[in-house]
């Protein structure tokens, strides 16, 4: 736990970290294209361990500016300026003193102030470096301070310019956020990594399921889904829970279970033909029960039930004997193997009958049962959103790497399926969808982004592997944090946006930056709270000693 604690805060900090920047950035970059004053760009949050002063500010000084400070001492001194525009357009100094607290959040409200480093002082100027690039001791991203964002009567402030520039500048980080997923991913698909990839094999399909009226049967391979190369599970998974509610295309290559092949032999066996099937993933798949009625509820099971939870279950399953113990049907341990009446030894297949009532090398279903969890009274099985059940067959480890012209492209499509997966989450929050896909923690809040950082850094794979999995974690966050962010909730900058809106639709007429500083409050204060209920279930959920995977 330590360990996963340590790592989970150091890579949070890694994850995180630089998307929270980036987003700000964004922010800074578009303001000054603007010609938006910008004032102090954090790393970090408060309080402040240093920083470095940038830019060259000139204010001109006339007879009439008071010094606080020795005049031959400016230079190098961070000082408060108070400045009036003089019938030049110069800004020109009223006061010269050195900076004190409270002055910072006077030159954001836009009161006629200059805060910053002297850089050099001549007989009627000074040149102040006015930017300020802090570091701060809280690091968990970053801000960017700006002159006036609601004030428009003040120059150089973000309240002063054009509705379009100031909602281009509230929606830049969002935009950085939503850019950069299209970036790492092509890039980890270049990277050449370890992929499972094998046949995904159906196993059981429920009846009156979408994969029993689409015709899909027991044995048959599913080969692409809505075009796309099918590999592994997860990559079903995924494409499945994109089309929730919606026509899916599969391609299904017909198999026959072999279930007596011998470890050099293939499990099933194909036969070439490709046939298209139209299916419509589920948003709320009901919920079967396994083993409902049992003639004896300590003893036996009833067969027609038990193939309810696996269709391949019959009078000629066969059992391998291994020599370690497993909770597979299809295998029992060399132990349990020896209790038989006759004994079984390592390397005998054992056929499922009803009853254990004939001699020779057979097995129960109630001894199976002993070997199989999900064979039991009452137990119910979760269908999915297609209603089958599968498994890997002829599984092989590949070392995989993309040319930058397909990984492109199919980086591409894995960002807009994960902006589907955010909706699609979204909404069977908003449903109460029963579907698998979305079990365990559907929202999480920074304590679970470490655990779940913590819990990959500390993860029995390679370093390339643990590198790739949170490079793909950082564009799924930075995905995340664009939707988030560009909400119409208070204090976010979807929320600043909003008011913009509100105020096309009003002509111009604006809300009073007093009433919309205490809308932006009240909504900070509500998301803060948020977070910490949210934090809260996540430091249950660790202390309960749930995981991730």
């Amino acid at each position: 736990m330590p360990e996963t604690v340590f790592f989970g805060v150091v890579t949070f900090l890694i994850v995180l970290g630089p998307l929270i920047i980036l987003h700000e950035l964004g922010h800074l970059w578009t303001a000054r294209r603007f010609g938006v004053k910008t004032l102090e760009f954090g790393f970090g949050y408060p309080p402040r361990a240093g920083g470095i002063w940038s830019g060259n500010t000139v204010v001109s000084l006339d007879d009439q500016t008071v010094f606080e400070i020795d005049r031959g001492s400016l230079n190098g001194k961070v000082a408060t300026i108070s400045t009036v525009l003089d019938e030049r357009d110069r800004t020109v100094a009223l006061n010269v003193r050195e900076r004190k607290k409270g002055d910072d959040a006077e030159a954001s409200r836009g009161v006629s102030i200059v805060t910053g480093r002297i850089k050099s002082v001549g007989t009627d100027r000074l040149v102040i470096a006015d930017m300020l690039w802090s570091f701060n001791w809280l690091p968990l991203g970053g801000f960017v301070r700006m002159v006036g964002e609601e004030s428009s009567s003040v120059r150089g402030s973000l309240g002063s310019k054009p509705r379009w520039q100031r909602i281009v500048v509230m929606g830049a980080g969002a935009a950085v956020n939503a850019i950069i997923p299209f970036i790492l991913l092509p890039l980890v698909l270049m990277v050449p990594s370890d992929k499972s990839v094998g046949d995904v094999t159906i196993v059981t399909v429920f009846p009156g399921s979408p994969a029993d009226l689409a015709g899909i049967k027991s044995g048959d391979k599913i080969v692409k889904v809505d075009g796309r190369q099918i590999e592994n599970i997860s990559e079903l998974q995924q494409a499945v829970t994109v089309k929730l509610g919606a026509e899916s295309t599969w391609e299904i290559e017909s198999g026959i279970p072999n279930l007596f092949a011998r470890p050099a032999e293939p499990e099933y066996q194909y036969s070439g033909d490709i046939e298209k099937v139209v299916i419509v993933p589920r948003w709320q798949p009901p919920s079967r029960v396994v083993v409902s009625e049992t003639s004896d509820s300590e003893m036996e099971i009833s067969l027609s039930r038990a193939r309810v939870f696996d269709a391949s279950v019959g009078i000629n399953t066969v059992l391998t004997v291994v020599d370690q113990p497993t909770e597979t049907l299809y295998q029992i341990s060399d132990r349990d193997a020896a209790k038989l009446d006759p004994a079984a030894v390592l390397g005998d297949k054992l056929t499922v009958v009803p009853t254990a009532s004939e001699a020779g090398k057979h097995i129960s279903l109630v001894d199976a049962r002993a070997h199989d969890n999900g064979l039991g009274v009452k137990t119910s099985l979760q269908e999915g959103a297609t209603g089958v059940q599968i498994a890997m067959a002829n599984s092989r480890i590949v070392t995989k790497g993309m040319n930058p012209i397909k990984a492109f492209p199919l980086g591409w499509r894995q960002a807009m399926d994960i902006l589907v997966l955010t909706r699609n989450a979204i909404t069977s929050t908003l449903i109460g969808s029963s579907n698998p896909q979305f079990e365990g923690p559907s929202t999480v809040g920074p304590v679970g982004i470490g655990q779940l950082t913590g819990e990959i850094a500390v993860a029995d794979a390679g370093i390339d592997a643990k590198i790739i999995t949170l490079i793909t974690l950082a564009a799924t966050l930075s995905l995340s944090l664009a939707i988030l962010n560009i909400l119409p909730i208070p204090a976010l900058d979807g929320g600043r946006i909003f008011f913009v809106l509100v105020e096309i639709v009003r002509r111009g007429k604006k809300i009073s930056p007093e009433r919309e500083g205490l809308v932006h409050f009240v909504g900070f204060a509500l998301l803060i709270g948020l977070i910490s209920v949210i934090s809260v279930q996540d430091i249950t959920r660790i202390v309960r000693g749930e995981s991730f995977f």
